[in-house]
This record gives C-alpha cells, structure tokens and sequence, in this order.
C-alpha cells in the first residue's frame, strides 16, 4: 500500500479547518486546537520521515551498485577461467581477454578474442529474457565489429529456467554459478 503523503496532508487539513470551524463553545474549540497541533506535529514528522527514507534509498542503491559491481567482477573471474579452459580445449588461441569493453558504442562486460572466435558475455545475479537479447545484440555487433564468428554467453547466479530454455532459443550459451 503507497500513501500519498500531499493527499494526507490536505485530508488533515479539510478536518481541522472544517472541525475550527463548527466548534461550538470552547471545549469544542479546544478539541479542534489539539486536533490541529496534532495534524501539524504529524505532518511534521513526515517530512522527517521522508527525508530519512530518501537518505536510505540512496544508500541502498549505492549497496546495490557495489554488489553488483562485486558480483560482476567474481563472476566475470569465474567465466573467463571456466572459457578459458574450453577455447583452450578446442585448440583456439586467446588472443585478448577485455572486462568492460566497447563494441560499436554497447558495453559488454567481458569480451574474449580467440584466434577463431570472439565471445560476447554478459553478467547478472538475476537474469531476465531482456538480458538474453542484449547479449544477443552484443554478440552480433562484435560478429560485425572483429569479423568472426561470435558466441553470445549470458552468465549469473539466478538464471530461471525459462530464461534459460529462452536462451538456448536463441543461441545464447548460460553459464551458471
């Protein structure tokens, strides 16, 4: 449930003016006072509350952007150990090894060139389809970009199974950890 903070604020206010205005005798008028401070140290101690929860969405989504900075580092680490041994196996070459590289303006977290191939990966804790198709995208511009063939590789620690199934649809390896 969402609270409109400024639906409140004018609800309370319609109450106190209206009770203000209808109090008959001063008890009533009392009544209508208290009920008035009350509203203003209530819509005060929003405006606090707001600025907090504002400091604390910040912080949090700094949180956020380290751990996936983090994560995408450790898994870029695991990927490219994990790749190499597998170009390596087929008898390709490494011929470079990127983290956050550029291909034709699209980032791509970890790009690896063989002597055959280029391999496009992309790095999510949570992976989605839209993630599947970025890779793919990637992946294309870099087929473009070097002349070879490229391999699109989307890796993460919570890839769904319908994500995966989506992947593999199109061509798109997964790599899980």
């Amino acid at each position: 449930m969402s609270i409109d903070l400024k639906t409140l604020e004018e609800v309370v206010e319609r109450a106190v003016k209206r009770a203000l205005e209808e109090a008959r005798g001063e008890e009533m008028k009392a009544v209508a006072e208290a009920l008035k401070a009350l509203a203003d140290y209530t819509k005060a101690g929003f405006a606090q509350l707001t600025i907090r929860v504002e400091k604390l969405e910040k912080r949090v989504s700094t949180l956020e952007d380290s751990v996936g900075s983090l994560t995408e580092a450790t898994l870029s680490r695991y990927v490219w150990e994990d790749l190499r041994l597998e170009v390596e196996g087929r008898g390709e070459r490494v011929l470079a090894r990127r983290r956050n590289a550029r291909v034709d303006g699209l980032d791509v977290d970890l790009l690896v060139e063989t002597d055959r191939a280029v391999y496009v990966v992309e790095v999510k804790t949570r992976a989605r389809r839209r993630d599947v198709d970025a890779v793919a995208r990637k992946a294309e511009a870099a087929r473009g970009a070097y002349g070879k063939p490229a391999v699109a590789i989307l890796a993460g620690v919570r890839i769904g199974d319908d994500v995966e199934k989506y992947a593999k649809g199109k061509g798109v390896l997964v790599y899980r950890y």
